[in-house]
């Protein structure tokens, strides 16, 4: 019997090949993805201050920049356990250095239990009780979701 096939040269270039050309299919894929990643916008939040609680009238300051190529949106804020939603998102444009948001915060018996900025109320939940000298943690939280952490200390 007489069999007539491709070469054993020519299959390995074949199959050598094929190997190439998924190898680049998936690299392309793995460093687009990578890609649209590093490209998600990013914000820098620097607490000022948390001011004013002798008084009555605590105001948290924070200060934020958007080196990013896109605007981002500030959906609300957690201080300790108070967490708030803005009605509106509070939006920070590309390129933005240094804009200053305060959010006065009010309650009742030591304890913070809402927040307004721009004499717009938030929607909160929870409660964080007001003590000078204390040092908070909270946090930003964008439109989409990613959040960006602060600290912060009381003062009067």
């Amino acid at each position: 019997m007489n069999r007539k096939g491709i070469s054993n040269v020519v299959a390995t270039i074949i199959l050598i090949a094929v190997a190439i050309a998924l190898a680049v299919a998936v690299a392309v894929w793995v460093f687009g993805l990578a890609g649209s990643a590093s490209k998600t916008a990013t914000l820098q939040v620097q607490a000022v201050g948390l001011t004013g609680i002798s008084n009555g009238t605590p105001v948290l300051t924070l200060l934020i920049s958007n080196p990013s190529s896109s605007g981002i949106g500030i959906n609300g804020f957690t201080l300790g356990s108070l967490s708030c939603v803005f009605p509106t998102p509070i939006q920070i444009p590309a390129g933005e250095q240094g804009a200053m948001i305060k959010i006065t915060l009010s309650g009742s018996k030591g304890y913070f239990t809402s927040a307004s900025v721009n004499g717009t109320s938030a929607s909160c939940s929870g409660s964080q009780a007001a003590q000078v000298g204390v040092q908070y943690s909270g946090y930003i939280t964008t439109v989409s979701g990613q959040t960006y952490p602060f600290t912060v200390t009381a003062s009067s």
